[in-house]
């Protein structure tokens, strides 16, 4: 004990000597040291006790008593850590030190483990970050106090911290392990590394953190003659003692307080005194309890500080025997022992073996072939057929005790495995005289059957081919072909051939095929057809072509002026500045009137860029037919797709330049093919009086013009009806996939007047140059001019030229379809 007191003086002493002169500041001087942002991280694990804590937090206060707190000088944050991270208050939280000072001393510890690594992350991410208070270009200082080993890696984390410009003072007390402090800690290690043996000592880095951050003074300057510690104040200083000692009169050097001699302790048996301080220890035979104070018995027993071999017997405090296990026996040196084996020793009464089992245990068994019987000492012999024991897989044969052989029923062999049988499959073993298949039964039983197309004999093993034809087991409809044994095929009869079922059969219609050169008519019978021609016209010789018969000299045509032969037909024609009436064959003059004209055009996606300029071209050249002024005719443009956009209404041009200028400007919409919604706007918005239609009183013809190039994708019926009904007459214009249905429901009647279609947009200049738009009323009101009477003729010349137009085209591609039928049974017939 006398050692151990010594020691602990000696390192008392030894602080005292490199601790001997620090500066203290009076309460109204605070350390000057500049602008610091200053993060404490404390460890609070459950290793650090409650009365260290306790110390902790103090020291932390006295170092704050020295720092001049302030928002612009010195910024404290404090952050405890166990296993988790708790920030008590950030850099920017408290200005004022008594605010810190009432927050520290709430500080509840963790009381976890030592997660060291995660509580520098946390310091460099979030403690030392704007948000948290951290000030630019103003120095980043850290403290880490911690009592024990780190339970995480701090190494790569410190230096990162490092490498971002904090510097880190470590500072370890009691269990903190020297190499985590100086992986931690800034270099030099000799000013940022600092280690004490118990946390009342670690107010010593406080004095020696000050001297960094606030410079030297008088302790430092002058010999002061204090025995262990100097605390300076302005001007002037003071000597103060270690913890433990008390300042003599001489007010310089200290004595040693000495608690066990003062009886100021709660030892139970022995009071080991140091410096202000003692510990506890116990008589012999006695160890000293958790609480550091209480003693407790010794059992050697119990804390395994013996040398029994097996079983220690407490006897006292400090004092044992030793014993031995069941089965077992003391040897001479009263400490090891001896397992006793009561086989060797023929101490049982088995009937054929003893089995040692362990010191003094042992039980009985019994020789191969041979089971120990309930008496667990006799035995009797086994029988495995008997119980099952054999794994065969069929039959097992009793050879002895505890032994059997395998053998299979009839038509199976043994397996390899001398367990196991196998099925004998003659068909497989080609023991069987079959001519065709071996069909396998069973083990070793087979029966014969045929190839498919073939039937087994009554002899139950050759075979016969089956002629399905012959037979008449097919469903052809014309022929039946045997193919071999079981197999046939179907074949028509001449003029047919074989639908897609493979039996029945369906005539050649080389007419609906179009593998003829019919000129007009061609009429099938199977395989074969004849020619014939259309009304108004006679088969030639050659029994293909038809030449027109003269139907102007063969009828009564009634035309009032002249007979116009076109294929099949005729139709009547009226001299100059006359029209054809209604009649189809007088002759009558008529008057032009002004109208109110509206275009609905379609400009669906189907129509195409290129062919959309095309169709305003078209409208231009209606326009240029058209007398427009603001009291003749006026002209208004609809624009549809899957929506409907009204382009310019009837007031808002009055000049055809200016119209057709507007038209050209027009931009292409795209999308569906909405047209009876077109039809719909038209009729209630474009033709309204607020749009310029000039009132239904004044008589002026309204005429709505419908242009399309496909299907439209709403019903028309509604609004193509309402439109006539109101006394609008509808033109229908239709290009290439435009329904003709559709295009005729829009037309107002007689429709063949109303109603125009070709094929492709190129030829829509042609419907324009020969569309006029002109009426004939009885009687119109208003600005009226009386224009060429031959105005409306070329109405009549239109259709005229269409309707040769298309007879022509009709002729063609019935010439161009024989030549094309021509060339290819040419190349048919040099395949």
């Amino acid at each position: 004990m006398g050692n151990l007191r010594g020691l602990s003086v000696f390192i008392v002493l030894t602080l005292a000597v490199f601790t001997s002169a620090r500066p203290k500041s009076g309460p109204n001087q605070k350390c000057k040291s500049g602008p610091v942002d200053l993060v404490f991280l404390i460890d609070s694990s459950r290793s650090v006790r409650p009365h260290e804590f306790e110390t902790m937090r103090k020291f932390l206060i006295d170092i704050l008593n020295t720092l001049d707190i302030g928002l612009d000088t010195t910024r404290v944050g404090v952050v405890q850590y166990s296993s988790q991270v708790r920030s008590e208050f950030s850099l920017k939280t408290h200005s004022k030190l008594e605010n810190m000072v009432k927050a520290i001393n709430e500080i509840v510890p963790l009381a976890q483990g030592t997660m060291t690594g995660l509580a520098i992350r946390y310091l460099m991410n979030e403690a030392f970050s704007p948000g948290q208070g951290d000030r630019p270009k103003v120095p980043n200082v850290a403290v880490i106090v911690t009592d024990g080993r780190p339970q995480d890696r701090v190494a790569e984390v410190a230096a990162e911290a490092r490498e971002r410009g904090i510097e880190i003072y470590a500072v370890g007390v009691a269990r903190a392990d020297m190499t985590s402090l100086r992986a931690m800690a800034s270099p030099p290690f000799e000013d940022h590394v600092f280690l004490v043996e118990r946390f009342d000592l670690i107010y010593q880095f406080g004095l020696q953190f000050q001297d960094k951050l606030c410079g030297i003074d008088l302790c430092l300057e002058s010999d002061h003659g204090c025995e262990h510690l100097c605390e300076s104040s302005p001007g002037s200083f003071t000597c103060q003692c270690l913890p433990g000692y008390r300042l003599n009169a001489d007010g310089k050097t200290c004595s040693a307080i000495d608690l066990c001699a003062e009886r100021k302790h709660d030892c139970q048996q022995i009071c080991i005194s140091s410096p202000g301080s003692f510990t506890c220890d116990c008589n012999q035979g006695y160890h000293l309890n958790d609480d550091k104070k209480t003693c407790s018995p010794i059992d050697l027993c119990a804390e395994e500080k013996h040398d029994c071999q097996q079983v220690c017997v407490y006897s006292g405090p400090g004092v044992f025997t030793c014993d031995c296990n069941k089965g077992y026996r003391l040897n001479g040196d009263k400490k090891t022992c001896t397992p006793i084996d009561l086989c060797a020793e023929e101490k049982d009464d088995c009937q054929q073996a003893c089995v040692y089992m362990g010191p003094g245990v042992f039980s009985c068994d019994c020789n191969e072939g041979y089971r120990l019987n309930g008496d667990e000492k006799t035995c009797s012999p086994i029988d495995l057929c008997a119980e099952g024991k054999h794994g065969c897989e069929q039959v097992c044969v009793y050879m002895g005790p505890g032994v059997f052989t395998c053998d299979c029923n009839e038509g199976y062999r043994l397996n390899v495995d001398e367990k196991t049988c196998s099925p004998i499959d003659l068909c497989a073993e080609g023991k069987h005289g079959c001519e065709q298949v071996c069909v396998y039964s069973g083990p070793g039983i087979f029966t014969c059957d045929c190839n498919e197309g073939y039937r087994l004999n009554g002899d139950k093993k050759t075979c016969t081919p089956i002629d399905l034809c012959a037979e008449g087991k097919h469903d052809c409809d014309h022929v039946c072909v045997n193919m071999g044994p079981g197999i046939f095929t179907c074949d028509c009869k001449k003029g047919y051939r074989l639908n897609e079922d493979e039996k029945s059969c369906s005539a050649i219609d080389l007419c609906a095929e179009g593998k003829h050169d019919c000129e007009q008519i061609c009429i099938s019978t199977p395989g074969v057809f004849t020619c014939d021609c259309n009304k108004g016209f006679k088969l030639n010789r050659d029994k293909r072509t038809c030449t027109n018969m003269d139907m102007c000299n063969t009828v009564k045509h009634g035309c009032d002026y002249q007979c116009v032969n076109t294929p099949g037909s005729y139709h009547c024609i009226c001299p100059e500045g006359q029209l054809l009436q209604d009649d189809g064959k007088t002759c009558g003059t008529c008057k032009s009137a002004n109208i109110d004209l509206v275009l609905l055009i379609d400009g669906s996606k189907s129509v195409r860029p290129q062919n959309f300029e095309l169709v305003k071209k078209f409208v231009n050249q209606v326009v240029d037919s058209l007398d427009v002024s603001a009291h003749g005719t006026r002209v208004g443009l609809v624009q549809y797709s899957s929506r409907v956009r009204t382009e310019f209404p009837l007031n808002m041009y009055h000049t055809a330049e200016d119209i057709k200028a507007a038209v050209m400007k027009v931009d292409y919409m795209e999308k569906g093919t909405m047209t009876g919604l077109a039809l719909k706007h038209m009729l209630e918005y474009s033709f309204s009086e607020a749009e310029g239609a000039r009132p239904a009183s004044r008589n002026i013809p309204r005429i709505g013009l419908v242009f399309t190039d496909g299907r439209s994708q709403d019903d028309i019926s509604e609004y193509a009806k309402k439109a006539k009904e109101a006394g609008i007459t509808m033109y229908a214009v239709g290009v290439g996939k435009a329904v003709e249905d559709e295009l005729r429901e829009i037309a107002s009647d007689p429709v063949e007047k109303h109603f125009y279609y070709t094929t492709d947009f190129s030829a829509i200049n042609t419907i324009a140059d020969n569309l006029k738009l002109n009426v004939c009323p009885a009687e119109s009101q208003g600005e009226v001019e009386v224009k060429d009477p031959c105005a409306c003729e070329n109405l009549v010349e239109f259709q005229q030229a269409t309707m040769n137009s298309l007879d022509q085209f009709t002729q063609k591609l019935a010439s161009m379809a024989a030549r094309l039928e021509q060339l290819e049974n040419q190349l048919l017939s040099r395949k």
